[in-house]
């Protein structure tokens, strides 16, 4: 018999050689999966001493990306954290600041609570100043004046001590001071000190009073005089443009209302 020639196969067929050759012969393996569980931290944030929640407190997962705000229970979730030991810091107004170092497993779900130490709040002194009355200014003024030692004073106690009846029985003893008396209720007032002894303006609760003040006027209701003999003596607050003989000046208790 003549020799068989050989026949190199086709390139279709040497593809489904090699492809079969290539094909295990047991069942197929697959490789498991090297992706690890991840961990979850659910968190309470509370106050130290009264176990209240603390709101709106911020929570900081140091060494991931992990930030948030806890909510109005003072809850926070951080989910999807990889197993390994973390420093969670928490802060919140009117707290100091907590750290708390963390060790979550692998697939962990761990809730806990985290308590903060509230602040003691420091407030600077405050000082209240009560404004000073009407009644209690002009007592100052008066006495402020008194000690000046320009003029002659009146206090309320001196009236209430010699017990005058009218203006002219308060100023029958006052230095420098002269009445004069036409008949036995005519009488005017004169500055001893001042030229030709002349008549001095009067001010009553601070208004100008000389037209309508008579010797006369009783004494009841007055709490306070204040008489300045020459124009030397007298304040500048009491002074008018026409004032040549010095001024007396009268506080009753109406005109501390």
């Amino acid at each position: 018999m003549p020799p068989r020639r050989f026949r190199p196969p086709s390139t279709a067929h040497a593809l489904a050689a090699t492809l079969v050759l290539a094909l295990p012969s047991g069942p197929l393996q697959v490789a498991p999966s090297t992706q690890r569980p991840a961990a979850t931290l659910a968190g309470h944030v509370v106050d130290h001493e009264s176990r209240g929640p603390v709101a709106a407190a911020r929570v900081a997962l140091g060494g991931t990306a992990y930030r948030t705000v806890a909510d109005s229970t003072g809850r926070f979730t951080a989910e999807g954290i990889a197993s390994g030991t973390y420093l969670l810091q928490v802060s919140a107004i009117g707290y100091g600041t907590g750290s708390w170092v963390i060790r979550l497993e692998e697939g962990e779900v761990r809730s806990q609570d985290f308590e903060l130490e509230p602040v003691p709040v420091q407030l600077d002194p405050v000082a209240v100043e009560r404004q000073p009355t009407f009644a209690e200014q002009r007592a100052t003024e008066f006495e402020t004046r008194r000690a000046s030692g320009r003029g002659y004073f009146i206090s309320a106690d001196n009236i209430q001590q010699t017990r005058p009846r009218t203006l002219g029985d308060l100023f029958r003893t006052v230095p420098g001071v002269r009445l004069v008396c036409r008949g036995s209720s005519n009488c005017a007032v004169r500055m001893a000190r001042a030229p030709r002894e002349c008549r001095p303006d009067f001010i009553v609760d601070g208004f100008e009073a000389s037209n309508s003040t008579s010797l006369d006027m009783p004494t009841v209701g007055i709490i306070g005089v204040e008489i300045y003999r020459t124009l030397s003596e007298t304040p500048l607050q009491f002074l008018r443009t026409d004032n040549q003989c010095g001024t007396i000046v009268i506080w009753t208790q109406s005109g501390l209302r």
